[in-house]
């Protein structure tokens, strides 16, 4: 549950084209997955009555041969009674009413009294057998000499029996696979019946019946007898035995439980009063419609698939739009007021593009009038802090040489008069920001001033790569904390007092390092002066402290409040002042 809180949170919550591709994602598969099941159940349905009615045409078709096959008997029993001169009736009467030998003696003695041959019964069967080709067995039965004559297409059989008729069918013609017709044969003058015709059929003749549907049909089918006995098994399932469902088949349901869930077709309308049945198991109609349901699964999942597609193609160039304007925003929002958005089409979008535009000119042109006079007033400040440093140097400055002058009488006073000069020109001049390389020249001349002061008492060293001299820095930034170290850090009574300006390069950020050896800084004093750092320095307190603390407060005028100085001091060992300066900006607004 965690997990997909999360992924809702992640993914959803703050993702709005997501959440609509995620429900037209939902509509378009539920849509399209609603009309697969329709068209399969349609298709389904159709399919069932086709195989119903293809079952229905292969029952009727057997129907129909139980019909032909029942008209045949009857006109092979009409053929002995309508015979012109009846001898062929004469000579069955007289077959069933005989033994056989007097049988033929009878027709000995009728053919030399009339010197014309009557037709013989046993030919007229032999025809019979030869022109129905599935007649199987036909015979004779006499049901007062009880025995009887069967007929095959191979041999002929006379059988002498004890029992009645169905004895004789039950132990001599009947079959698992036969199709039997009884017809009585009866004596037109005393109406009574001497014998009966037998024919049995061939079952196997039903496959004629309906070959031509055979390979096509699903299922078996049956052919039963009244009481259950199989007369036909197209599955070979059944023979020799009584239809276990028999009891089954009178329920008027479309779907029967007989080995499996099964479709049954029923009819009884042939003359001989068999059941025909047609069986079609549901998992054989179900395993025909496997490769619709596999086409519909698949043309179903290729168009889900080209529908999201199409959506997710069509909202990414939508989110890819939006993220524009929100990039635009981000920038806006950072302070980047050159910022504009450009759409190529004419949407809602666009429109939103266009007012942030307008939007964006009519802030910089409120920045233009409102702002740039507080950054021209900042502008003057700077000057108003560079014209305070200028006479304090000077004092300072002249002292030196002054108190030089007084001690020594030394020859090196014009020099120092010299680097006074060409420290004067450099500070004189209206630029704000300078190039390191001047700064640092500078400041070498004004270590060289006093290092020509204080001969063996003060030195100095300088650390900067080559590629960082063209970096650009505040103006005379770096000389009022040499300036601090020489004042307040000197210690006369040592000869190796010295001072150690290094520059480097941190990713964007030019860290200048001005460390010392001096007196330092006693605790409580760094902790006043980091506090004066860290506060807006006002008018009066800018003119108590030219050092330090203007420098920083200029430093922040021109690179913002993230930049400036930071102190460090052990007392005794001396202090380390930290400069921040960005190097990408180089001060050129200002410039």
């Amino acid at each position: 549950m965690r997990l997909m809180i999360d992924f809702y949170q992640k993914h959803f919550k703050q993702k709005l084209f997501n959440k609509i591709l995620m429900i037209y994602s939902l509509i378009t598969i539920v849509s399209l997955a609603t009309l697969s099941v329709f068209v399969f159940t349609y298709f389904s349905n159709n399919q069932m009555k086709k195989e119903l009615d293809s079952n229905n045409h292969v029952l009727s078709s057997i129907g129909s041969y139980f019909d032909t096959r029942h008209a045949a008997s009857q006109q092979i029993i009409q053929q002995i009674y309508q015979d012109g001169s009846s001898t062929l009736l004469d000579d069955a009467l007289s077959f069933l009413k005989n033994n056989f030998s007097d049988y033929l003696d009878d027709r000995l003695t009728r053919f030399s009294d009339t010197g014309i041959r009557r037709r013989d019964v046993l030919s007229f069967l032999r025809i019979q057998l030869n022109t129905f080709s599935d007649i199987r067995t036909i015979g004779l039965y006499s049901s007062k000499k009880k025995f009887t004559l069967l007929l095959t297409k191979d041999t002929q059989n006379y059988y002498q029996v004890n029992g009645d008729l169905q004895t004789v069918l039950n132990q001599y013609v009947i079959t698992p696979k036969s199709i039997t017709t009884i017809s009585n044969i009866t004596n037109l003058t005393t109406l009574e019946t001497d014998g009966n015709l037998i024919i049995d059929y061939n079952s196997d003749g039903i496959y004629r019946a309906f070959q031509n549907n055979w390979s096509e049909m699903k299922g078996y089918v049956l052919v039963l007898t009244p009481s259950g006995n199989v007369v036909f098994d197209s599955s070979n399932r059944y023979y020799g035995a009584k239809y276990p469902y028999l009891s089954q088949l009178n329920v008027p349901a479309s779907i029967q439980q007989f080995e499996e869930p099964s479709y049954v077709n029923v009819q009884t309308t042939n003359r001989f009063g068999y059941w025909i049945v047609g069986v079609i198991p549901k998992n054989e109609m179900s395993a025909s419609m496997v490769g619709l349901r596999n086409t519909l699964l698949f043309v179903t999942s290729l168009v889900i698939v080209a529908a999201m597609a199409l959506t997710y193609f069509t909202i990414v160039n939508f989110s890819r739009r939006t993220r524009t304007v929100v990039r635009a925003m981000e920038k806006l929002r950072n302070g980047d007021l050159s910022v504009r958005i450009t759409m190529e089409k004419e949407d809602e979008l666009f429109q939103i593009a266009d007012r942030f535009n307008h939007m964006t000119e009519d802030l910089t042109r409120y920045i233009d009038r409102v702002y740039v006079s507080e950054i021209r007033q900042k502008q003057a400040e700077l000057v108003a802090f560079q014209a305070q440093i200028k006479p304090h140097f000077l004092y300072n400055t002249l002292e030196a040489i002054r108190m030089r002058a007084l001690s020594y009488q030394a020859e090196d006073v014009g020099e120092m008069i010299y680097i006074l000069s060409t420290l004067f020109r450099y500070s004189v001049r209206r630029d704000t920001i300078a190039p390191l390389e001047n700064e640092i020249e500078y400041c070498s001349l004004y270590l060289d001033l006093f290092r020509i002061r204080y001969m063996q008492n003060f030195s100095y060293e300088i650390d900067i790569e080559p590629e960082l001299m063209s970096l650009r820095v505040l103006k005379l930034s770096i000389q009022p904390i040499i300036e601090n170290y020489i004042v307040h850090g000197l210690i006369m009574s040592r000869t190796d007092n010295r001072i150690w300006i290094q520059a480097v390069l941190e990713e964007d950020v030019l860290v200048i390092t001005i460390k010392d050896n001096g007196s330092g800084i006693a605790p409580e004093k760094l902790e006043f002066v980091r506090q004066k750092l860290n506060t807006e320095v006002s008018d009066e307190a800018a003119s108590q402290s030219i050092g330090l603390m203007n420098t920083h407060e200029r430093i922040k005028i021109c690179f913002g409040p993230a930049y400036g100085l930071h102190v460090e001091s052990v007392p005794g060992q001396g202090t380390m002042v930290t400069m921040k300066i960005p190097a990408s900006q180089g001060g050129e607004l200002y410039a």
